[in-house]
């Protein structure tokens, strides 16, 4: 498998995987940011808001208040707390309050495919803590 080490995110290295949008504004949940659904069916990064659905892709490409959101797959970029560097294969954890992967947080259905790469989010900056793909066949 041959990648980038620069990862543009809203998008994954594979073509593995599920896709659902749901009503929320991009710029809320960022691409690469685990979400959560509430019992209205709204979306939340909070952990105590609902169980987690999967990693935001950002916004939808018909560019309307919605987000794209990947419930399964393959090479699928998250953002990365800031310091935090993940172990190759180790199980993913993920923060009840930012939906970044972090050290120790709630431990999720996924590993680390990679560790940590470079981002540029969806306007083109880059970010600062990066990001690293990880594989949920399964879900979160």
């Amino acid at each position: 498998m041959s990648h980038s080490s620069t990862i543009y995110m809203g998008s994954t290295v594979t073509s593995e995987k599920e896709v659902i949008n749901k009503a929320g504004a991009p710029t809320t949940f960022l691409a690469g940011l685990c979400v959560h659904q509430k019992s209205d069916g709204t979306i939340s990064l909070a952990a105590a808001d609902g169980s987690k659905i999967g990693i935001s892709l950002g916004r939808s490409l018909s560019s309307t208040n919605r987000t794209a959101i990947c419930t399964k797959g393959l090479g699928v970029p998250i953002l990365l707390a800031n310091g935090f560097t993940p172990t190759l294969g180790a199980q993913v954890q993920i923060s009840t309050t930012t939906g970044k992967a972090v050290s120790s947080g709630t431990a999720v259905n996924a590993y680390y495919r990679s560790a940590n790469l470079a981002a540029v989010d969806e306007a083109g900056a880059s970010i600062s803590d990066g990001c690293a793909l990880i594989d949920f066949p399964g879900g979160l």
